[in-house]
């Protein structure tokens, strides 16, 4: 790898999907289940394969390959949600709360053969294999955390105004004893 070396190159000989990110790759714009065909590495079988509607992968990397079957999948990403975060002093953009809905048709593990739900909650920090009872557990976990800061919030607009008012208070009682020192001659 050198300076020159594109995305593209850099994972020709992947066997991982070459995934959406923000760093620029061209997105996938037609979200309409696919059909491609891709060759089973231990097998050597063609296998056809439909995209979950609204994958939001780009397969061109699988498409016609050797790859093996647990290494195709598909998943919707949505648009991220960025925030500032102090990180080590340093405020940095993270993604926060991102959704994602994934299948992984080959997977070992039988549950995630379905599409199920990820939820990244702050850069590379999963809740994984959501299924929708469990994806709806934390949307109603984060419902009440929001309602909460809601509350916070509305304490803290009390606060700062109650905090303003005993400052301008303050101020005005300062002010009131040094004009009356300097009418008394107190200087």
């Amino acid at each position: 790898m050198n300076a020159r070396t594109n995305a593209a190159q850099l994972f020709a000989d992947a066997p991982v999907p070459f995934a959406l990110t923000e760093a620029g790759e061209k997105a996938v714009t037609d979200t309409a289940p696919r059909t491609w065909s891709f060759i089973d590495r231990r097998t050597g079988e063609t296998v056809q394969y439909t995209c979950m509607e609204g994958c939001t992968l780009d397969h061109r990397q699988e498409i016609g390959r050797s790859v093996f079957r647990e290494d195709i999948w598909c998943w919707f990403w949505d648009a991220p949600l960025t925030l500032p975060v102090n990180a080590s002093g340093e405020l940095a953009e993270f993604r926060v709360l991102d959704a994602v809905i994934k299948v992984e048709p080959w997977s070992p593990k039988v549950a995630e053969r379905l599409p199920y739900a990820v939820i990244e909650l702050v850069d590379d920090r999963f809740i994984d294999g959501l299924d929708p009872d469990g994806l709806e557990t934390v949307i109603n976990a984060l419902a009440a955390r929001v309602e909460r800061m809601r509350e916070t919030h509305r304490r803290l607009v009390e606060v700062r105004k109650e905090y303003q008012q005993n400052a301008a208070r303050a101020v005005r009682s300062q002010a009131d004893e040094a004009l009356r020192r300097v009418r008394g001659g107190a200087f």
